[in-house]
């Protein structure tokens, strides 16, 4: 039996299958690694800054060799988790909703609950099926079908017929033009913007630092 085959009549049982499910893994383990590594670069831009010897002892390297054995490590186990969850992954789609199966993981909307169903877009989307909240607890129940397997598109197909699909909205080319600007610009003026603060704080040149790297990752996040 194929990745996604139809088995039955009225049903959809789909997989990613082997080969999807390892690009993709190795697709999140990547993204989170460098996620990770992004304070250890602006720690060292801080140091600098406060003229604190980088290779002074070489205690800085040996933490930042440390934390980068660390992040590998991280991801390298990340990749095993997520590969085998995304080769156990079975969603089922038949005409009273949609169930996933993942290991011990499961999930369920059934069609009379469903509230919405958006497209994420990108290597690492897919589509993400919401129910409605529960009456009692108020939570909501979402199912993901990650894209990457050949019956993807009748999924997609099958859903499209119970709700319209929503795409998770993007900024207008010109509001993306001026987010690349912002992030080049902010780079490249990081360096003034400390020696700025340096001369008033440095604890006021951490705050700076830190909120200008939380400003960025969150643009990107949203961009």
């Amino acid at each position: 039996m194929g990745a996604g085959q139809r088995t039955t009549e009225g049903v959809i049982h789909y997989r990613l299958g082997d080969p999807a499910a390892a690009r993709r893994a190795r697709a999140m383990a990547a993204v989170g690694a460098l996620a990770s590594l992004a304070p250890v670069a602006m720690a060292a831009v801080l140091l600098d800054k406060f003229d604190v010897p980088l290779a002074s002892g070489g205690a800085f390297w040996f933490v930042a060799a440390l934390l980068g054995l660390l992040v590998g490590v991280r991801a390298a186990v990340g990749y095993g988790v997520a590969s085998r969850r995304l080769r156990a992954l079975v969603v089922t789609v038949d005409e009273e909703g949609i169930r996933m199966e993942a290991g011990r993981l499961s999930s369920a909307v059934p069609r009379t609950a469903l509230a919405r169903i958006v497209e994420i877009g990108g290597p690492l989307g897919g589509l993400r099926v919401e129910s409605t909240p529960d009456a009692r607890t108020g939570a909501v129940t979402v199912v993901r079908v990650p894209r990457g397997g050949d019956a993807f598109g009748e999924v997609r197909g099958w859903l499209e017929r119970w709700r319209p699909i929503e795409r998770r909205s993007r900024r207008p080319p010109w509001a993306r033009l001026a987010l690349g600007v912002f992030v080049v610009a902010a780079i490249f003026f990081l360096p003034f913007v400390i020696d700025d603060f340096v001369a008033r704080s440095r604890v006021l040149a951490a705050l700076a630092v830190v909120a200008m790297w939380l400003a960025v990752r969150r643009l990107l996040r949203t961009g």
